[in-house]
């Protein structure tokens, strides 16, 4: 099977990328858009869409803007790097008879996400990442209708390892246990989240791929973890001492308590047992 995956060197897509390595002899094709960092060397590279000259069976699209901080700042960035670039995938696998499609989308498509939040939920967008999500996945779901591309859209939530992003939380603990001082976190909140394992989410992304919905499919991507901010920095304290206090950061459209329910996928790869 021939892969082509945007955003191989984020997050997301290079987890993907070494699960896929790992545990399976797929071809792996990245479409590069800023740098090649973490992309390893033994897969192949396209810097523009209209180059890729390999017939691709399956599109994961883990590309785009990843902040929503960012998207709030700069709500232009939602629309060129979210909307505009899952259209012109969508379009390619159009024109290149390509019928798989995953999309990652973010439980952000809730606005405040809670427990309880699910796949048929009524979507609300409280800034432009979650617009532009709620977009994207409208768009697939088109594609799927008229086109009979299956697309699955994943939204993820709370999830930390190996490649996270500096300016998230999960990297903001690594870092600040690596100096020698005790460390002092400033904390927006004490809601426990569900908190999931990047690694986790390529192994549940790769079942997705063997065991691909012959639909527009939409599924949330949630972790077993019910952990507290405290709870979280416990977990990678190794027993080291710390500080904290309670600041609420007040960003308008911003949510920092998201949750939802995760039991349709978990349902959905019973199915396979």
């Amino acid at each position: 099977m021939k892969i082509l995956i945007t955003g191989g060197n984020g997050f997301v897509g290079s987890n993907i990328i070494n699960e896929i390595l790992n545990n399976t002899d797929w071809d792996i094709y990245c479409l590069i858009n800023k740098n090649e960092n973490n992309i390893p060397k033994n897969v192949t590279k396209f810097y523009e869409l209209e180059s890729i000259n390999v017939n691709i069976d399956f599109i994961i699209h883990a590309g785009g803007e990843p902040s929503s901080k960012y998207c709030i700042k700069n709500p232009e960035s939602a629309i060129n790097n979210n909307i505009l670039h899952t259209f012109k995938l969508l379009e390619f696998a159009r024109k290149k008879n390509i019928k798989n499609f995953i999309f990652f989308s973010s439980c952000e498509v809730y606005g405040h996400a809670t427990d309880s939040s699910c796949e048929t939920d009524t979507l609300k967008s409280y800034n432009m990442y979650g617009a532009s999500k709620i977009a994207c996945e409208h768009i697939c779901s088109s594609y799927f209708h008229t086109y009979g591309i299956r697309t699955t859209a994943i939204r993820l939530l709370n999830t930390y390892g190996t490649n996270c992003q500096e300016e998230r939380f999960p990297s903001i603990i690594k870092k600040k246990f690596e100096d020698k001082s005790i460390p002092h976190f400033i904390l927006s909140n004490k809601t426990k989240k569900r908190w999931l394992d990047i690694k986790e989410m390529a192994i549940r992304t790769i079942f997705i791929i063997k065991n691909m919905p012959d639909c527009f499919e939409v599924f949330n991507f949630v972790g077993d973890e019910n952990l507290s901010l405290t709870d979280f920095i416990d977990k990678f304290s190794e027993g080291k001492k710390y500080t904290y206090e309670y600041i609420k950061e007040e960003i308008n459209g911003y949510h920092h308590e998201g949750n939802a329910d995760g039991s349709k996928f978990i349902n959905f790869a019973k199915q396979f047992e």
